[in-house]
């Protein structure tokens, strides 16, 4: 089955803390919804980040970059945004 149409998101750079972990990232969201409806979803339990930056909450050092990272919805305190562009 193919399909002609696609989803539109947009892109959002966002900063997500852990217990242990600070991650800057980009996430792709749909335009109507806000990062806390990506929370409230129960069908995912992770949300996926690309171009993740993890840094040490307590020492502030990197720890890693990844190009694509999974963060569990469990483990988020706190998540902010900043809308960076529209994909077309």
């Amino acid at each position: 089955m193919a399909y002609n149409s696609f989803v539109k998101k947009e892109t959002v750079n966002a900063i997500i803390r852990t217990t242990g972990e600070k991650i800057e990232g980009k996430i792709f969201k749909l335009p109507s919804n806000r990062l806390l409806d990506m929370l409230n979803q129960t069908d995912e339990n992770f949300i996926p980040i690309i171009d993740a930056t993890v840094y040490c909450a307590v020492t502030g050092n990197v720890l890693f970059k990844s190009e694509f990272l999974a963060v569990n919805k469990q483990n988020i305190i706190l998540i902010a945004d900043h809308l960076v562009t529209s994909l077309g």
